[in-house]
């Protein structure tokens, strides 16, 4: 019986682990919330150059008659050179708008969700639905608490990693076996557990095709492309700042910015097979 580690290991292996760049971080920066006058934005798009590797297939045996009898994982989404759900970071940002509530949802056929709510904390919920955590990427933040939200007639075995370079290290088994449907499990990713780690897996045990990734932000100030790879970030304030484009197969891409009052920038990243 494969463990969510033998999952993980194998997610890695397929990632090329040694082509991801992990990026570093005390962790420690505070954020304010403050009403923000002459924000510019910060848009662009992101390109992936090649031939993205192709979905995997996964035999289901546990459950199919609620998870189906075949599902696929894709891990590189990219429709006419526009890649999907690079992780986009503005760096270094101590103070401005508060965090925006919005709704990301899987892929089809599965139906999860990361539910993000408005206000001064990001506030994550992950709702499984369809034996689905939600899309292949998401953001969290450090020690703030986020619940996982069991919407299918099945039991769930979860587990949440940190990428520390090319390691993996559980931060805990969230285990829904005593658990009824639609109940709440919660976790806190503390600053001393994620020390030096940006990146949070999720896995399964008991359905190895359950795999997402999430890059550890510090503001309000991120955006996840779009499936024409488009992205915005506005309300920015002035200043320079480390705009990082992060994907958990292709690495990140970092580029300085300058940015005016009221101002419009334009920022395009391209990744490669």
């Amino acid at each position: 019986m494969k463990t969510s580690w033998d999952i993980l290991r194998k997610a890695l292996v397929c990632a090329g682990v040694a082509s991801i760049v992990f990026l570093w971080s005390s962790m420690g920066l505070s954020y304010d919330v403050i009403d923000v006058h002459h924000g510019a934005m910060i848009g662009g798009t992101v390109e992936f150059h090649g031939t993205p590797p192709s979905p995997l297939v996964f035999e289901v045996n546990k459950e199919p008659d609620v998870c189906g009898e075949i599902r696929s994982l894709t891990k590189v989404d990219v429709h006419q050179g526009r890649l999907r759900g690079a992780v986009i970071i503005l760096e270094g940002v101590e103070q401005g708008k508060a965090f925006e509530s919005q709704t990301l949802t899987a892929m089809a056929p599965g139906e999860g969700e990361f539910r993000y709510a408005s206000g001064t904390r990001l506030d994550l919920n992950v709702r499984l639905k369809n034996c689905n955590f939600g899309p292949f990427t998401g953001v969290v933040m450090a020690d703030q608490v986020v619940q996982f939200s069991n919407h299918d007639p099945i039991k769930h075995t979860l587990h949440t990693y940190v990428l520390k370079g090319k390691k993996a290290n559980i931060l805990r088994t969230l285990n829904t076996q005593n658990l009824a449907p639609q109940s709440d499990l919660e976790q806190t990713f503390t600053p001393k557990k994620l020390k030096h780690g940006r990146v949070v897996a999720l896995t399964c045990d008991r359905h190895d095709f359950m795999e997402n990734w999430m890059y550890v932000v510090e503001s309000p100030y991120f955006a996840i492309s779009d499936e024409a790879g488009n992205f915005s970030i506005d309300q920015v304030p002035q200043g320079q700042y480390d705009l990082v484009a992060w994907h958990p197969v292709l690495g990140s891409q970092r580029q300085i910015v300058n940015v005016d009052e009221n101002g419009t920038l334009r920022v395009n990243f391209e990744f490669k097979k």
